[in-house]
C-alpha cells in the first residue's frame, strides 16, 4: 500500500515538474528548465520501480 501510495505521489509530482519545465522554457530560462527536465526523470523512474514493487 505504502509503495503505490508513493508512486502516486511521485507520478503527480513528475507531472508538476513537467509543467513548470514548460513554463521556464518559454521564458528562456534554460538552467531552471534543465533542472526541472531532470527532476522529471527522476519522479518518472522513482513512480515505476515504486509500482512494479523493486523499491525498497
Amino acid at each position: 500500500m505504502t509503495k503505490s501510495l508513493f508512486g502516486l505521489f511521485t507520478a503527480v509530482m513528475a507531472w508538476v515538474c513537467i509543467v513548470i519545465m514548460i513554463q521556464c522554457f518559454r521564458k528562456k530560462r534554460w538552467g531552471l528548465g534543465t533542472i526541472f527536465l531532470i527532476n522529471f526523470f527522476t519522479n518518472l523512474v522513482n513512480s515505476i520501480h515504486a509500482f512494479s514493487g523493486l523499491l525498497f
